[in-house]
């Protein structure tokens, strides 16, 4: 296979900084290492190790930089700690096994999801053991009520939204969506911030049709954000009432702090108008984003505001494939002014280190421009336009084309694998000598990520499904797909695009949609946003789920 004897022959002469094999990962290597998330990453392959010591685990705990619950338990299972051993065990017990242990783990493991799974008769059995938790105490309390709904409207707002926010959806479907709630008291309930999560989760419900029907005439406090104000818009609009709809979009772009907030607000209302107006509103900002490039075709206006530098040159001492140099740069970064980060980032003009001198330049601009840099652009030369285009795409929303970057989940490099993907392409591939940090080369991320995306597009034959699928995976994408989703409808295919439940994958998608149209220009082959939406509506064009 062509890929396999390519990546062998890039292993072989690979002068990337390979950690495992150059430099020893024992307990020592950690001592001079910056707190980062590339450090959490080496820590928790470390404790995954037969050789670790509890004493060892103990001293590492100290030292991470972003805790999260599976690093918690495999913390656990190291060390000599009991109460930590305890935490682990008890954090994720089912509600039936919780309330076989003792008080301590009840109270551990308990939550509101998992009171609200209880029938009603076993609330008097737990209530006694929480004798810490006032707070779960006061909503077992009203849950006890002969009418549950009556009690928590006549409760304080942020009672109410605890216990509608916490519960699971069976308990939503039987308690809130019986009756209209009155609309001065979802008034008042707008007064509170936990409104918002309210208003997200009901109107991403369907299931929840009356709920979502009496948030249609809420007049907003100033505690409901953009995000909110534009999810009550969209229920207006699934309920016929338009002119109710532009008035909650509007209040979204008023309220909206980021530029791509702003533009989807004024999209909508374009959509719901037709009017240029809003497109027009649109091109004002200087954010690039789907929304941002339809509005400049629709009115035939050059696009501005991207700048894609081509720098030349090897930088002298800055290792791109050392997973700690950039954070240690970045911890420098976080306390310059801005003329200091334009000083700092002319130290990185060089190609090797375009991805660093574009990151470090938009944030000189305050963002107002917008790079797309082209990094390592012989590695991608002998694919088709299309190929390096979504390449690209992919790996400016991954990780700014920064080769080290580790992210929260540990996914790795330029294009953000994870370690499990990446060790099986590799057994695939038959690459024997192949280490995790070989993922910090930019050549074996590219050839990593074409061999992924080969698998990818046997199915998927669309930019915007394929993003999907690279964030939420081709289960999901598939799942996604057949379940109704891009059907015929007076908004498709942008209702599809702004109500898919998973907010990261769709958010992930519409950034890489938006970047595969600029560097599809910038390649120098022009492609229609216009069109590209109007394929997603042609399952033939699109995707063979769907055929």
């Amino acid at each position: 296979m062509f890929y396999k004897l390519l990546i062998g022959l890039f292993l072989c002469l690979c002068v990337c900084v390979d950690l495992f094999a150059e430099e020893a990962v024992n307990f020592s290597f950690f001592a001079d290492k910056p707190r980062s998330l590339a450090k959490d990453f080496y820590i928790y392959e470390y404790l995954q190790r037969d050789e670790t010591t509890p004493k060892e685990a103990k001293a590492l705990f100290g030292m991470v930089h972003t805790m999260n619950i599976r690093f918690f338990h495999l913390f656990a299972k190291k060390m000599d700690n009991l109460e930590y051993k305890k935490i682990s065990k008890c954090i994720d017990l089912d509600i039936n096994s919780l309330m076989k242990e003792d008080d301590e783990c009840l109270n551990i493991g308990i939550n509101t999801a998992k009171i609200t799974s209880l029938p009603k008769s076993q609330l008097k059995l737990i209530k006694p053991r929480l004798k810490h938790n006032n707070e779960l105490v006061n909503l077992i309390t009203l849950m006890e009520s002969d009418d549950v709904y009556e009690a928590a409207l006549n409760s304080g707002e942020n009672t109410f939204l605890s216990l509608f926010n916490g519960s699971i959806s069976s308990y939503k479907m039987a308690i809130f969506n019986q009756q209209l709630i009155p609309q001065a008291q979802i008034d008042r309930l707008s007064n509170s911030p936990k409104f918002n999560q309210f208003v997200y989760s009901t109107v991403q419900n369907d299931k929840l049709d009356t709920v979502q029907k009496s948030l249609l005439h809420v007049n907003p406090s100033l505690h409901v954000n953009a995000k909110s104000l534009f999810y009550l818009g969209l229920n207006a609009l699934k309920y016929q009432e338009k002119e109710q709809a532009l008035h909650f979009f509007e209040l979204s772009n008023e309220r909206a702090t980021r530029g791509e907030e702003k533009d989807k607000a004024l999209f909508w209302q374009y959509l719901v108008t037709k009017d240029s107006h809003f497109l027009e509103r649109i091109i004002h900002d200087s954010d690039i984003n789907m929304y941002a490039l339809y509005a400049y075709e629709k009115l035939d206006r050059p696009v501005q505001n991207i700048v894609s530098p081509v720098l030349e040159g090897t930088h002298p001492t800055f290792n791109i494939s050392d997973p700690f140099a950039w954070p240690r740069v970045m911890n420098r970064v976080y306390k310059m002014s801005a003329e200091e980060v334009e000083a700092l980032a002319q130290s990185f003009k060089y190609a090797n280190t375009l991805p660093h001198y574009s990151y470090l330049m938009e944030r000189v601009t305050h963002y107002t421009k917008s790079y797309y840099p082209i990094p390592y652009p012989e590695e991608l030369s002998t694919y088709s336009i299309h190929r390096q285009a979504l390449m690209l795409a992919i790996a400016r929303q991954e990780s700014r084309f920064i080769p080290s970057v580790v992210s929260t989940s540990y996914a790795l490099g330029m294009m953000q694998f994870m370690p499990f993907v990446a060790r099986d392409i590799a057994k695939k591939e038959k690459l024997e000598e192949f280490s995790i940090s070989n993922m910090f080369d930019p050549r074996i991320a590219y050839l990593f990520g074409n061999i992924h995306l080969n698998f990818l597009e046997k199915s998927l034959y669309h930019p915007l499904f394929v993003a999907y699928a690279y964030n939420g995976g081709m289960g999901f994408t598939k799942k996604h797909l057949q379940g109704g989703a891009f059907s015929q409808g007076e908004y498709e295919p942008f209702w599809s695009m702004e109500t898919m439940t998973n907010e990261e994958s769709r958010e992930y998608g519409k950034k890489v949609l938006a970047n595969y149209v600029v560097y599809r220009h910038l390649l120098g082959d022009d492609v229609s946003i216009s069109n590209l939406f109007e394929n997603l509506l042609s399952p033939s064009l699109t995707d063979r789920f769907r055929n």
